[in-house]
């Protein structure tokens, strides 16, 4: 039995039970608000405040440009909803938030005392245009320090540990190859696993092409597959632009596994971490598969053999998510997705490893 660091200390890994493999519970991510000014038509700021009127907009993809999307910051409104994950079964929350976007640890700590569910915090960087300024000019070896503190010390002038290492490459520029360098590095001497963010566009598109490069960069510096998480990979799994699929519906709205499949087959393990995302990309003529799409895609992998290297996830990283405003909340995965495919015949053995075994086994130290 391994042991797995939270945000209340360490604990057995078979406390975990059900866990959402990538999420936030406080989290800022206001220079998203600039990286897709250039993405979405022109829209007149008072459509970007949260409220009935403007979730016609919001909803479209312009809380990209909502600073008060781009912000999870009320520790309150994150318990409750947090609470309903509870209530559905859930026990623990990995919050992928490293430096760059993290909120306030210290109110994470307070949020696992007051839910009773077992948080892991990321050490690590995000996305370089994320990075506080101190970070800028840091060396690898700088880097690592910073992360080794974050994992061995505490995170923010705490003795709160980080429980795993993210790195978050939306470019794969030099400073980014840096991070991930680092982070594999940290992951590899500290025994934590490696997750990394990849999938989806901002200013590119990250393909799996780049996915793979990402992976040599890890697999570079000694750290195994089976210790190496990929988030967004339901992203790959079908056309995102309008217009192709319009045009070319019958090609264009297909399914595609082969991009998963050649990232399963390096070793490691994906996240499937979309589940529950109630807005699209309209206005930016970009559309999301559809749980739907998620859903069909897991079971063809399950029935693929690749079930001990999937989990779960719902990415919650923007307000209007919460079910107080609409959204599906954290609940998404325990409240249709597994029902649903337990429904359409996927084995129980299945569900149990992209849900409990796996993330204990990821986790585990």
């Amino acid at each position: 039995m391994g042991k797995v660091m939270t945000v209340l200390g360490q604990i057995n890994s078979d406390e975990l039970k059900f866990t959402d493999m990538h999420d936030h519970i406080l989290i800022e991510l206001l220079p998203y608000t600039q990286v897709y000014k250039n993405s979405f038509p022109a829209i007149d700021k008072k459509y970007l405040t949260i409220s009935d009127e403007n979730m016609y907009y919001l909803r479209k993809g312009y809380f990209y440009l909502s600073p008060e999307c781009m912000r999870l910051d009320d520790a309150e409104l994150a318990t409750k909803e947090l609470n309903l994950f509870k209530e559905a079964g859930g026990k623990t929350i990995l919050e992928c938030s490293p430096t760059g976007i993290r909120g306030d640890i210290r109110q994470i700590k307070q949020i696992s005392i007051n839910t009773g569910l077992n948080i892991v915090a990321s050490a690590g960087m995000y996305a370089d245009r994320f990075w506080p300024q101190k970070c800028q000019e840091m060396r690898v070896n700088e880097l690592v320090k910073h992360m080794k503190s974050e994992i061995d010390v505490g995170i923010d002038g705490t003795d709160i540990k980080a429980g795993q290492v993210k790195i978050a490459c939306n470019s794969l520029n030099d400073n980014e190859k840096r991070a991930l360098q680092a982070g594999a590095i940290t992951a590899f001497e500290t025994g934590l696993p490696l997750q990394i963010h990849t999938g989806g566009w901002t200013d590119v598109f990250i393909d799996t092409n780049d996915t793979l490069k990402m992976l040599d960069i890890a697999f570079n510096e000694g750290v195994k597959p089976e210790r190496i998480i990929t988030c967004h990979m339901d992203s790959f799994i079908k056309e995102y632009d309008i217009v192709k699929i319009i045009k070319d519906h019958d090609n264009a709205a297909k399914l595609n596994l082969d991009p998963i499949k050649r990232i399963l087959d390096k070793g490691v393990t994906i996240v499937f971490d979309f589940f529950g995302e109630s807005c699209n990309y309209e206005a930016a003529d970009m559309l999301n598969p559809t749980d739907y799409d998620r859903i069909y895609a897991l079971l063809r992998l399950f029935d693929e053999g690749y079930s001990k290297q999937i989990v779960l996830g719902s990415d919650l990283y923007i307000k209007i998510y919460y079910r107080h405003y609409g959204g599906n909340g954290y609940t998404r995965v325990l409240d249709y997705v597994v029902p649903m495919i337990r429904k359409c015949g996927a084995k129980e053995s299945d569900i149990e490893n992209v849900t409990v075994k796996n993330p204990a086994f990821l986790l585990s130290c």
